[in-house]
């Protein structure tokens, strides 16, 4: 038979930037623009403008405690910026930005590759040194160990924007800045040009491959998306707007998720159906239940540019200040982490754990999207137990862990309006979690 000892550490409420736990710790600082980790200890970013000309890449191989810089190029090649970055594994990688080699006006768009982690590389593609192709690498992906990268780029005056990989390009004219772009294999993918008004600014999406992108529908206000299959994507922008759809964006209906806050959300990465994270301005939000719930898991200053996830415990974004940007690491840490924090949360819900039963009680018919989960020490998600409308009554909820240890229950629920919160319920968006030990 087992037993589960309840200690009550307190309670965590995520709802309130000012009381949000930063689960999220500065890694490093400097001039870095891009950010990719090919497992949890090897890690690549694309720096910027180093001694004038030479460009810079960083490297890690411990997770990111230590970070070790490289130069590559010199002054024949003219290397001005590295804005994009790319890795397979710890040797492979891809990088992009802008040069100005051959060339006595602007700078040209290029992308390079290496095969033993920068110690020589050689160029893959290059803009046409003669139309004065001044542009640069915008973002890079890599699905199944080919590389797709989107370039924005200008002649005389006129906006071209163009989507490589596997061999094939799409070129649009006249266009604007590829806000976002996402490849779930060779044939499916997806770009986001802010819409203005243009032709061909908006959704733009391909079943069959780089060379067959179509303009769907218009998107407004979209900053970020990505899709972890055909089917399944997510999309951010401004006033803390989250889509989401179950059809690979086929139609112009997404449902709209409620992420609790109103900044401005620029990306969004996704592990899997159920666990994801946002960043956006002064902020990063987490969901483990594919975005019905959001939690404020980190306040920061400036901007989250990007969050480059490998599952639920290892993952990194990169915060853009205005005195330089930083590499963060997310710290998966379950529990108390804030004791001045200790007395806000759900007031008006009993949770309780007896034995080897858990039991809620709610007195009142106000919250929704309710989510109840049992975490292990290091983050992890072990069980789900609850996911639904949380109405008024008593529930009870049996464990299936079977190993013993230390673990934590984490409530999470969303109150229906604002004016229907019970007292002490500072946002609609609140979370308690408890410690507990289970013995067999």
């Amino acid at each position: 038979m087992k037993k589960f000892c309840l200690i009550v550490l307190g309670l965590i409420m995520f709802a309130k930037m000012s009381h949000a736990v930063n689960s999220w710790t500065v890694q490093y600082s400097g001039t870095v623009y891009d950010i990719s980790f090919p497992d949890s200890l090897h890690g690549w970013a694309a720096g910027g403008i180093n001694n004038d000309h030479d460009g810079r890449v960083l490297f890690t191989n411990d997770g990111g405690k230590n970070w070790t810089e490289k130069i590559i190029g010199d002054v024949s090649d003219a290397i001005t910026d590295l804005t994009c970055i790319c890795f397979a594994d710890s040797l492979k990688g891809w990088i992009g930005g802008s040069s100005s080699a051959g060339i006595s006006i602007g700078s040209n768009w290029f992308t390079a590759s290496t095969t033993n982690g920068f110690n020589t590389w050689t160029y893959e593609a290059r803009g046409d040194v003669s139309y004065y192709r001044s542009g640069d690498v915008i973002e890079m992906t890599l699905v199944s160990g080919k590389v797709f990268w989107s370039v924005h780029w200008n002649n005389s005056g006129d906006e071209f924007a163009e989507v490589y990989g596997n061999g094939a390009h799409y070129s649009c004219s006249f266009g604007q800045t590829p806000q976002s772009m996402c490849f779930t294999d060779y044939l499916h993918g997806w770009i986001i040009f802010p819409y203005t008004g243009g032709s061909i600014n908006g959704f733009h999406r391909t079943v069959s491959g780089v060379k067959n992108f179509s303009l769907l529908y218009s998107m407004s206000g979209i900053n970020g998306i990505t899709f972890i299959d055909r089917l399944h994507g997510w999309a951010v922008g401004y006033s803390g707007k989250i889509l989401y759809t179950d059809n690979g964006g086929a139609d112009s209906v997404w449902d709209t998720l409620t992420s609790g806050v109103t900044n401005n959300l620029k990306c969004v990465k996704f592990v899997d159906s159920l666990n994801g994270w946002v960043g956006g301005e002064g902020i990063i939000l987490r969901t483990r239940d594919g975005g019905k719930i959001w939690e404020v898991e980190a306040t920061v200053s400036g901007v989250i540019r990007k969050i480059f996830a490998i599952d639920t415990i290892y993952a990194w974004s990169l915060n853009k200040t205005s005195k330089g940007n930083s590499i963060l690491k997310y710290k998966p840490l379950i529990g108390i982490e804030d004791p001045s924090i200790l007395d806000r949360g759900l007031k008006n819900v009993d949770l309780k754990i007896i034995k080897d039963k858990i039991y809620l009680e709610v007195p009142n018919n106000h919250y929704t999207s309710t989510l109840l989960t049992i975490y292990d020490l290091t983050g992890r998600l072990k069980e789900t137990l609850y996911s639904g409308t949380l109405t008024k009554g008593d529930y009870t909820f049996t464990p299936n862990i079977t190993k013993s240890g230390i673990y934590f229950v984490r409530l999470t629920a969303v109150c229906r309006s604002d004016t229907e919160r019970s007292e002490g319920e500072e946002s609609n968006i609140i979370t308690e979690t408890k410690k507990l030990i289970l013995i067999k």
